[in-house]
């Protein structure tokens, strides 16, 4: 099936194609020059050109300048400003006969080239600070129809924000902590609007005596940049809560929640990746900030998780956050659109697919409403698939599983030989029920001589808590050839020996009900993971030491039956080569 490709994009890949051809190392840039100056004129602007065709000469482009056209953005799309060689004329020649095309194909109807940057796989640095046409859509959708106020739209990198704000008919506060790189939004908005200087876009502050930013807005949607340190940035002159800001949130994404969320009167949309929902240290304390806020007037509106893949630069699973200052429902909307494996060239479709449950307009087993106590008690977890995943009611011998089993984390490792060499036990090794006897093959070395209470013993369940989660298995003989230790994605449980069985935990954590309880514990923006802490307080039924012996009669026939399975595949692979075997060349 052929897919269209609209007239604006079909110009933007040959200006890009004419520009790499000549050797430009920013075609993209070349490409948007071109075509907001095309824009400028065919919008009417006598005052530069009159007509497309006139580009081709440096005194068109001189008068674009002066009228307000960005001289950066000249000097990407003409090489000298006085050039006259061959080559220079062609280009420029080659370049207006493209837009004299685009311009006799669509007349006076927009061109609009934001999907080049984000609909078909744009490079990094085209695609850096935008998101997929469905996720743009969708936080619209999320601040609700325009009014007379103001929108904030602090980090827009390439301008597809406030592009998208225009068309739905709010008016922008563009002013941004950053000292950011202007020149693509203001190409885009070019092209977008034929001018630079949209009438509907601002872009200054109100300032104090001091010269501090003091501005507040209505409404704000902030996508702040990822993994930014504050520290001795510009952010910092930002702050806004005399230095409580800096001294409590360190990174980007953190900081610009704590500050923006205080500048918002009505209503905030936050996009940031999913470690904000359940990381530890300062974003654990955002989380309690925003949750406590309000005093008893829960401002949390909704957190909806999204799939890997919404961010035009990194396949990193990202998050929303709905904040109404002043107060909303009692209780959190939380929905998850980003659960299960899919392509990263999927997410645009399975945000669309979702924006009834993101809005809260269907009824599924994706999302449902969570008190601030439940939060609270979860660590204050704002992770959606902590709360939705469901299992069944584990009775009144359930206890947290921290309360049976001590965890024994990976020493510290050195990346150069060292004294301290030790057996390495990890992911490879807990593919079978039998306990572990065999010869471990990873070797590792330590920086300090480890302690006898960090070796793995007989009887441990070594666990997978990074990657694939909640692979286990049972340590056996192996650690008696070595000293080992557990790999750096994994921890050891160690049983108490008087409350339960080392063979009936195992075989919980492996089971269905076990690897459910899991599934909704584990987190990640990119890698899977699930922190020791949590893992502990992983909910575990502990019957009596008589009632776990019966059940470890089915451990014993697991382990009975793998060997089986193993004979067979033995006997299968015998019986195929025995006629008709592999020659030996």
């Amino acid at each position: 099936m052929m897919r269209f490709e609209s007239p604006a994009a079909r110009a933007f890949s040959q200006l890009v194609e004419l520009a790499r051809k000549d050797g430009y190392g920013e075609a993209w840039l070349f490409a948007l020059a071109w075509l907001a100056a095309g824009r400028m004129v065919t919008v009417g602007n006598s005052n530069v050109a009159a007509t497309i065709h006139q580009l081709a000469e440096l005194d068109a482009w001189k008068a674009l300048v002066e009228a307000g056209y960005p001289a950066e953005g000249m000097d990407h799309a003409v090489a000298q400003r006085t050039s006259k060689s061959i080559q220079d004329l062609g280009r420029r020649a080659a370049a207006t006969s493209i837009l004299v095309e685009l311009h006799r194909e669509l007349g006076d109807l927009p061109w609009d080239v934001l999907p080049c940057f984000i609909d078909g796989g744009a490079r990094r640095g085209e695609a850096e600070g935008t998101v997929v046409p469905e996720l743009a859509a969708l936080l619209f959708d999320l601040l609700g129809a325009p009014d007379a106020c103001e929108l904030w739209i602090p980090f827009d990198l390439r301008g597809q924000l406030t592009i998208e704000a225009l068309r739905r008919g709010w008016r922008v506060l563009a002013a941004s902590p950053l000292l950011a790189w202007t020149l693509p939004a203001q190409l885009l908005l070019t092209i977008e609007a034929g001018q630079p200087d949209h009438p509907n876009v601002r872009r200054e502050v109100d300032r104090d005596s001091a010269g501090r930013p003091i501005s507040r807005a209505d409404y704000s949607l902030v996508m702040p940049p990822f993994g930014l340190q504050v520290k001795d940035s510009r952010l910092a002159m930002w702050d806004a809560s005399g230095g409580k800001g800096l001294e409590h949130f360190a990174r980007s994404e953190s900081w610009a929640i704590h500050e923006f969320v205080n500048r918002a009167n009505k209503r905030a949309v936050f996009v940031a990746t999913q470690g904000v929902l359940f990381a530890k240290g300062q974003e654990q304390r955002l989380r309690e900030y925003l949750l406590q806020r309000g005093g008893e007037c829960n401002e949390v509106e909704a957190v909806i998780s999204l799939p890997p893949g919404v961010f035009g630069a990194t396949g990193i699973a990202g998050a929303l956050l709905v904040i109404n200052p002043g107060g909303g429902t009692d209780d959190v909307y939380m929905a998850d659109l980003g659960s299960g494996r899919r392509s990263l060239q999927e997410a645009g479709a399975i945000v669309a697919a979702g924006r009834d449950i993101a809005l809260g307009k269907a009824t599924t087993q994706k999302a449902r409403y969570v008190s601030r106590d439940e939060i609270a008690a979860n660590e204050h977890s704002l992770a959606p698939s902590r709360y939705l995943r469901r299992v069944a009611d584990l009775g009144a011998s359930a206890v947290p599983l921290g309360d049976i089993c001590m965890a024994l984390r990976p020493p510290t490792t050195s990346k150069d030989p060292s004294p301290f060499e030790v057996a390495e036990v990890g992911q490879q090794d807990l593919n079978h029920w039998k306990s572990i006897s065999h010869e471990l093959e990873k070797t590792t070395y330590l920086k300090t001589s480890p302690k006898t209470a960090a070796l793995v013993q007989p009887g441990d369940i070594v666990f997978s808590i990074k990657g694939t989660v909640g692979k286990a298995a049972l340590m056996g003989d192996a650690v008696q050839d070595r000293p080992t230790v557990v790999s750096q994605s994994c921890l050891a449980l160690r049983p108490s020996s008087d409350r339960v069985l080392p063979q009936y935990l195992l075989m919980y954590l492996r089971s269905p009900h076990g690897q459910a309880q899991l599934e909704g514990l584990q987190v990640g923006a990119g890698v899977q993971h699930i922190s020791p802490s949590t893992l502990l307080n992983m909910q575990v039924p502990v019957p009596p030491l008589e009632v776990q012996r019966e059940a470890c009669a089915d451990y014993d026939r697991l382990c009975e039956l793998e060997a089986q399975v193993v004979e067979l595949q033995d006997e299968i692979g015998d019986l195929t080569k025995q006629r008709w075997p592999a020659e030996v060349q």
